[in-house]
């Protein structure tokens, strides 16, 4: 009984793994700069309400060029983190089939964006869809 395995580049594996560290560090990121906002806000509402007392200086405030520089880096980072998975998505892939029954092996190229599974759409534009007993291969450029 033959199986049908799909071998992913080194890359790829390594691109999967990135991308889910920089989403993760991402979503803590924009946490903090949440708490900043609601902590800085939350401050000014519950002083408001308060009688006029002498101002305390509090031991940690951060100041608006802090919370900017942070909304930046993070835009940044946003967009440095969609440039690299475009491109990840835009790599031309050489992919090669081998049939079973006919012994030969085809060679197409497609980009990675465009491989779903076991049906993939060739730089051509051809669409193509392979049978169970079929064996690919991705192989980068």
């Amino acid at each position: 009984m033959e199986t049908n395995q799909i071998h992913l580049p080194d890359s790829a594996k390594n691109l999967t793994i990135k991308s889910m560290l920089t989403k993760i560090l991402f979503t803590i990121a924009v946490i903090i700069v949440v708490l900043f906002v609601y902590q800085s806000r939350f401050k000014s509402i519950i002083s408001s309400n308060k009688k006029v007392q002498a101002p305390v200086p509090s031991p940690f405030k951060p100041s608006k060029w802090v919370i900017y520089s942070i909304a930046g880096v993070l835009a940044v980072a946003s967009g440095v983190v969609y440039f690299f998975k475009w491109q990840a998505d835009n790599t031309v892939i050489n992919i090669r089939v081998v049939s079973t029954q006919e012994e030969q092996a085809t060679t197409y190229k497609a980009r990675q964006k465009d491989i779903k599974g076991r049906t993939f759409t060739t730089l051509d534009g051809r669409l193509v869809t392979l049978g169970g007993a079929d064996r690919i291969e991705l192989l980068e450029d």
